[in-house]
């Protein structure tokens, strides 16, 4: 084995280690970077999150949540996996024509320093690895109640000193959400539903991308909405999600989630995923949210820090500053 195929297998096999991937190498079916969750609110919900589709992160979760948003919305959010991967996220979102927005969204996990190594041990040389995803997304309104939202994906990996793993890639998602009965919503996602779109690498190989159905409810079971299913001053829901994948004999895996909100702009919540607890908080005010999520991962219990920003005009300028200040004048 060459150097070079040395280099491109430690690589893989750090990458495919470090989040849990469950696929041998023999599958050829390559990471998807979104599979370790976008957005501190879903994340402290243990990712159950396809009848939420709220605010900037819709765009990640569920496109047809877009459908429902009727301002412009700003997220991001930062953290570390495994205390060596960083993973970042970018998010904007548009409405146009009222029924409707555009989004755009980047979402990229990186791992730098690895040390290559040859069957003696000697150091060969240091490598890093990225992996990320560019959106273009846009959801839609059919009726009062039911919206429609497309995914548009380029994919895009490269490996520093490994150009052989160097490959780019695009797919789609589509998101359906249901909103209005009563005190239930419901969503479902299909992601990457295209088999003829795979990530092609330099080296002239291809992989294709994990195929997903997901679904999920959402409870209002109280709160203020005429919605909820009791009326109260303070706001409590439940939401339950389900994976299913399309190409692999694996179990269904579910995702638990609740959200406690005893005033306006505080936040608590908590979830459970593959038996793991996780749990998360948010503030808002003025339309600025900040969000934190636990959440751990794998079997070692590795603990993931993350921390999301947002930003929803329809909370600025905050009640009760005078016009003079805002004017500036």
């Amino acid at each position: 084995m060459t150097n070079r195929k040395k280099m491109i297998w430690i690589l893989s096999f750090i990458w495919i280690l470090s989040f849990g991937f469950c696929h041998s190498a023999a599958a050829q079916t390559t990471f998807d970077p979104l599979a370790i969750g976008v957005g501190a609110r879903a994340l402290g919900m243990g990712k159950a999150y396809v009848a939420v589709a709220e605010d900037g992160d819709t765009i990640f979760t569920n496109p047809a949540g877009l459908g429902e948003i009727d301002a412009f919305q700003f997220t991001s959010m930062s953290g570390t996996l495994l205390e060596d991967v960083g993973y970042s996220v970018f998010g904007a979102v548009y409405p146009i024509g009222g029924k409707g927005a555009i989004g755009f969204g980047y979402a990229a996990a990186r791992i730098a320093g690895i040390e290559i190594r040859d069957t003696s041990g000697t150091l060969i040389n240091h490598a890093g690895f990225e992996n990320a995803v560019i959106f273009a997304s846009y959801g839609r309104k059919l009726t009062d109640k039911l919206s429609l939202g497309i995914n548009l994906k380029y994919f895009k990996q490269d490996g520093t000193n490994v150009n052989a793993g160097d490959g780019t890639g695009a797919n789609l998602d589509i998101g359906l959400l249901q909103r209005g009965l009563g005190f239930l919503s419901i969503g479902a996602v299909g992601k990457n539903i295209l088999s003829s779109n795979k990530i092609r690498y330099k080296s002239g190989e291809e992989e294709t991308l994990p195929k997903i159905i997901k679904v999920g409810a959402r409870m209002y079971l109280l709160g203020e909405k005429f919605r909820s299913a009791r009326f109260s001053p303070i706001e409590l829901s439940l939401v339950v999600d389900a994976d299913l994948s399309l190409e692999s004999s694996e179990p269904m895996a579910t995702h638990i989630g609740a959200e406690f909100s005893p005033t306006p702009g505080f936040t608590l919540r908590g979830g459970i995923e593959e038996s793991a607890g996780t749990m998360g908080f948010s503030f808002r005010f003025a339309g600025v949210g900040f969000h934190y999520a636990f959440h751990p991962y794998g079997e070692t219990s590795d603990e993931t820090h993350y921390f999301s920003l947002s930003f929803d005009e329809r909370g600025w300028p905050p009640e009760g500053l005078p016009d003079t200040f805002l004017s500036m004048k």
